[in-house]
């Protein structure tokens, strides 16, 4: 590079509109935080809607929708801690009247024989073995005119092999799940359609980190994971650590545009 043009670069490295530019991405773009997915729901529900929360984890998002909307609710889950967790939070809100907690997984919805005005489903797909089976389980229990909300990460092109190769360690998440194709190709085959499709990306993870900076202390722990591995090893084993690396990668790529978080509404093909 002749030094007159590398000056100039330099000029410009240093100049008034490089930190310009800084002093702009220093500024919030106001994102849409978790909450907004809630809202979301709200507008398929009314006091005595039933909701099934599929996945329901530890029952958080279950009960404020049942405590802040008046509904009925279920949860299913197939990790027997999910279900203590769950109902310990349910006992703790005073809604043992109001929802049913199973320790079952999705594709086995229809045993609770009930059908559902809303199916909420937040951060679960990525993690079943069998995706069509899952997603068929919570269409037929849909009532007619009913909605099933999918929140799920979806890969985008700048998720590469190596990328993949990385999140082949984590003991849960299932990497097929992430293509976009799949999982419409299994919403379609359980005979429901797609009404809207929210593609959130950065948002929730911009969100989260102006508040908390979630993701700097996975940074952290990344960097203290890979400094002393061995050690951590020889304590945790060799999957555990593989494990948290993947889970560690899977946050810093939602927040590199790798990872999509994206919300998807459906409805029956034929109700």
């Amino acid at each position: 590079m002749e030094t007159t043009q590398h000056a100039e670069q330099l000029a410009r490295v240093y100049g008034p509109t490089t930190w310009d530019l800084y002093a702009e991405l220093d500024r919030s773009l106001e994102p849409r935080g978790p909450d907004w997915l809630l809202a979301k729901a709200a507008e398929y529900l009314q006091p005595g809607s039933t909701v099934l929360d599929a996945g329901c984890r530890d029952g958080a998002h279950l009960v404020r929708l049942v405590r802040d909307h008046d509904l009925a609710g279920f949860g299913v889950d197939p990790v027997p801690l999910h279900i203590s967790q769950a109902r310990e939070a349910v006992e703790a809100a005073g809604l043992t009247d109001r929802i049913t907690l199973r320790c079952t997984g999705m594709e086995d919805a229809a045993s609770l024989g009930q059908q559902f005005d809303l199916v909420w489903c937040r951060d679960v797909l990525e993690q079943v073995a069998d995706l069509p089976a899952a997603i068929a389980g919570v269409a037929q229990v849909l009532k007619p005119g009913g909605r099933l909300i999918v929140f799920t990460q979806v890969a985008t092109d700048l998720l590469d092999s190596r990328d993949r190769a990385v999140l082949s360690a984590h003991l849960g998440n299932v990497l097929s799940n992430l293509d976009a194709a799949n999982l419409e190709a299994a919403f379609s085959a359980a005979g429901l359609v797609i009404e809207e499709t929210d593609v959130l990306g950065t948002e929730w993870r911009e969100y989260a980190e102006e508040r908390t900076q979630p993701v700097s202390r996975a940074l952290l722990r990344l960097a203290r994971l890979r400094r002393t591995r061995d050690q951590f090893v020889a304590v945790h084993g060799e999957d555990v650590c593989a494990h948290v690396e993947a889970n560690l990668h899977w946050e810093l790529y939602q927040f590199l545009g790798k990872l999509a978080p994206t919300v998807y509404v459906l409805r029956r093909r034929d109700r």
